[in-house]
Formats: structure tokens, sequence, C-alpha cells
């Protein structure tokens, strides 16, 4: 007595499965790797520690004299863009490597023109729609020339 079991003999043995609900979904896991990839990304950056610095408390009614300082504009021009004026508002280059160089050689003259010599610090004039990203490019450029300067002053126009 020999018996053979075929494929369907097997299928018919297995309890027949409950049909799920479409209406119900589990995200459990969905969550659980939203959570794991968050973890990973914040243990696995590295904060840039050259966008740090020192930012002076705002102080109410803190005067800061223009003709001491070499005054740069920032006007903003579209979304992300801004143009860069000097004190007689002539431009800067647009081109940010241009650019750089202009700002050094343009502060550098200011503080060697000063009759006074008080003139040792810089004053950033913006208009309130100026992103925060385009003030720090340009502190940044001073602060990488000019290392012994203490301050770069911002000044916010008010409406």
């Amino acid at each position: 007595m020999s018996t053979s079991f075929d494929d369907n003999d097997e299928e018919d043995l297995a309890p027949p499965r409950a049909k799920r609900e479409e209406e119900e979904m589990d995200i459990t896991p969905m969550i659980d790797i939203t959570f794991l990839l968050l973890i990973f990304f914040v243990v696995a950056s590295k904060m840039d520690p050259t966008q740090t610095g020192n930012i002076p408390d705002a102080e109410n009614g803190l005067a800061i004299s223009a003709k001491d300082s070499a005054v740069i504009f920032i006007e903003p021009i579209g979304k992300d863009k801004v143009v860069l004026k000097r004190r007689d508002q002539s431009e800067f280059s647009s081109d940010e490597e241009a650019q750089s160089s202009e700002i050094v050689e343009y502060i550098t003259n200011e503080l060697e023109k000063s009759i006074s010599k008080n003139k040792d610090q810089v004053m950033l004039l913006g208009d309130g729609k100026v992103k925060v990203s385009q003030v720090t490019r340009i502190q940044k450029i001073i602060g990488d020339e000019f290392q012994d300067m203490e301050f770069t002053y911002i000044a916010v126009k008010e409406k």
C-alpha cells in the first residue's frame, strides 16, 4: 500500500486564511522605521563648527556710529538673491568668489582711511526680507579675513 500525496492534498489540509479587512492598516512598522531614520540622521550628522560664532545680546538703544564703521548695505532683489552695496552705493560683484575679495578689499580700505583710527567695526545694514543665510555668508567672509575684529554689527530697517 503506497500512498502518494499530491500538491492538491496538502492544500486541502491547510486551514483557510481569514480575510483581512481592507480598511484597517497597521502603521506601527512605518512609525518605527521613521523614528529609526530620525535617530540615525541625528547621530550620524556632523555639526559645522565654522557656522558658530559669538552673537552679542541685543541691547535697545545701543548706538553704533556708521561713520566709525565700514558699512555694507544688503538689499534683496529676489527670492534668494541680494545685492551688496558700499557706502557710496556702488555695487559689489554678483559673483560670490569675486564678491568675497571685493568685500575684504573694501573693509581694509575703510579701516585704513579712518582719520581717528577708531574705525574697527563692520556694520551690515539690511532689509527685513534678507535671508539669514546671506548675512551669515557675509559675516563668515569678514570673520575669516579679519580674525582680530570682535564684532560685526547688523542693523535692520524698521517699518
